[in-house]
């Protein structure tokens, strides 16, 4: 760690904000909606577009790619990023702190991508691997504390304290970037990235490249791999053809369905922790705490079940997922079970994310870039589905608790398109030209 520059740091930051801010309305959705005077569901629906707003960021940052250098791509992503949460922190109504939340979000996809590029090319190839893993180390971080902070600084401050802390960590995170990474670097336009990587070595490179590539791979977690997507070989033409592959469509509705459940759960915990089992708001933090730590487990359980049986961690992974939502049903109206279901819930939501990633790349063949970009925006829809729906059900009276079964439903359906996706690949087998790693290796 003493080795990596300290613009490797200002990327860590900014990565643990843009993780945090994915989780963190989750920790005061009740205090949101009685400050507003609107329901619950309608304070869902903050990161339902959220959700949205990453699937439509990235396509909007891609067609600029190609005018403007990395290090600008990657300052406007954070300055958008900052702007957002500055919107909702001073918003004085329901709509400005949802504009707010689309506004942050849109920077949210592009800024993963270009960051690892960046941690890649600020220190020595050796170090490539530990320098792209350290930055998504702080989004990692964002996933277990992410919403514990945001639960326990609404509790004791007030919830626009909740989106000031977003906003202190963008502007020290802007402030790093634009100080501390060098002008020198990110001069190539962003869509010179896979150009520059891929064709500019010469033999004499060829091991220590590919040794880089694997360090990369074995530092990175499956949600890591998550936001860098594939490294396809295909023209961009057969990359687009491969969209309309049936197995790929199949793949890219389980992923929309698959994960659709975990937040339909997620979002409305607070308020089931307090109304369904009974515990006081202090116990919110723990509990979503717990969360993290689950989700943290399940991230690194789903990848290795993945790397070994890609087919059957894709059934086994959903079908645990499904099972835990109804699970919750019942189990959130115990405090004792509701804390052993809340780290199991937070285990099998994120199992979840890489079996579904290497799906839809694996029946991609070798054109998984483009797939692999749609399957992220699948991820995105599905949770902005989940949370609409079970902020729906809160809102027609079927108490706090009912998300956890449509959520079920939801990740069930997932279940079905899961098992016909396997039905159809046995009966109609994809042609690969290699199998790829379990959530793909990134691309630059």
């Amino acid at each position: 760690m003493r080795k990596m520059p300290l613009a490797i740091w200002s990327l860590v930051i900014a990565s643990f904000a843009m993780g945090a801010d994915e989780f963190i309305v989750a920790g005061v959705v009740a205090e949101i909606a009685d400050a507003l005077g609107v329901t619950i569901g309608a304070v869902g629906l903050f990161e339902s577009a959220y959700a949205i707003g990453v699937a439509i960021g990235a396509p909007l940052f891609a067609a600029f790619s190609g005018k403007a250098s990395r290090r600008t791509m990657l300052l406007t992503a954070a300055g958008i990023f900052l702007v957002g949460n500055v919107i909702s922190l001073t918003g004085l109504n329901y709509g400005w702190i949802m504009s707010g939340r689309v506004v942050a979000a849109l920077a949210h996809g592009a800024f993963f991508g270009i960051a690892a590029v960046f941690a890649a090319e600020l220190v020595a190839p050796k170090l490539k691997g530990r320098a792209i893993a350290t930055v998504f180390a702080g989004s990692t971080a964002a996933t277990i504390l992410g919403a514990p902070i945001g639960a326990a600084i609404g509790r004791a401050l007030g919830w626009r304290a909740t989106f000031g802390t977003l906003v202190l960590f963008g502007a020290i995170a802007l402030v790093g970037l634009l100080v501390l990474v060098p002008r020198s670097i990110g001069r190539a336009r962003v869509r010179q990235i896979s150009d520059g990587h891929e064709h500019n070595h010469d033999h004499s490179h060829g091991h220590a490249d590919a040794d880089a590539h694997a360090a990369d791979d074995a530092e990175l977690d499956a949600h890591a791999k998550m936001h860098l997507g594939g490294s396809g070989t295909a023209p961009l033409k057969k990359q687009l053809r491969a969209l309309r592959r049936p197995s790929v469509l199949l793949g890219l509705l389980t992923t929309l369905l698959g994960y659709g459940g975990v937040f339909t759960s997620y979002v409305y915990l607070a308020p089931q922790i307090t109304e369904a089992t009974g515990l006081s708001e202090a116990w919110v933090t723990p509990m979503f705490l717990l969360f993290g730590v689950g989700l943290f487990a399940g991230n690194h359980l789903g990848g290795k079940f993945a790397d070994r049986n890609g087919r059957g961690a894709l059934v086994g992974t959903v079908a645990a997922l499904t099972v835990m939502l109804f699970a919750m049903t019942l189990l959130i109206h115990n405090p004792i079970t509701a804390a052993i279901g809340v780290l199991l819930y937070g285990i099998a939501a994120f199992s979840v994310v890489a079996p579904l990633q290497l799906r839809v790349m694996t029946m991609a063949g070798d054109a998984p870039d483009i797939a692999s970009a749609a399957n992220i925006s699948a991820f995105t829809l599905g949770s902005a589905l989940g949370i609409w729906l079970g902020g729906a059900a809160i809102d027609a009276g079927l108490g706090v608790a009912s998300v956890n079964w449509v959520g079920g439903l939801i990740s069930g359906a997932g279940l079905l398109t899961a098992l016909a996706s396997v039905w159809l690949q046995r009966r109609h087998p994809v042609a690969q030209p290699a199998a790829p790693h379990a959530h793909g290796g990134h691309h630059h």
